[in-house]
């Protein structure tokens, strides 16, 4: 019984820590193409919802950009997870395309895991 209570407690305080973990305030959205930076867009004062497009070799994605979230609303790379992943809004994973290589991060979120380069 007291390895079940024990367990338990692990259990929740494991699930508290992971939900915290993934909520941090994000007040900017940070766009690469190729490595390189090429916008950052502040997402806490958004007032009206807008889309970036980024065009690079044939290559197009759309961004979507509202008040305090953002996400690839469309992509012409062959499997579109990029797309299916959906609005983020804080946390520590960003939104990447690898066929067209485009990357969003929120908050420079991309150093948190002491992450220094982007692989072409």
């Amino acid at each position: 019984m007291f390895w079940l209570i024990l367990l338990g407690v692990v259990v929740i305080i494991s699930a508290i820590a992971a939900f915290q973990l993934g909520q941090t305030s994000a007040s900017h959205a940070v766009i690469y193409k190729d490595g390189e930076l090429t916008d950052t867009v502040n997402i806490t004062a958004v007032t009206a919802p807008f889309t970036k497009t980024i065009e690079s070799g044939g290559n197009i994605n759309v961004i979507a950009v509202e008040h305090g979230r953002v996400r690839m609303l469309s992509a012409n790379c062959p499997d579109g997870t990029c797309v299916r992943q959906g609005w983020i809004s804080g946390g520590v994973f960003p939104i990447v395309c690898l066929p067209n290589r485009v990357v969003i991060t929120l908050d420079g979120s991309e150093n948190e895991f002491g992450v220094d380069a982007v692989v072409g």
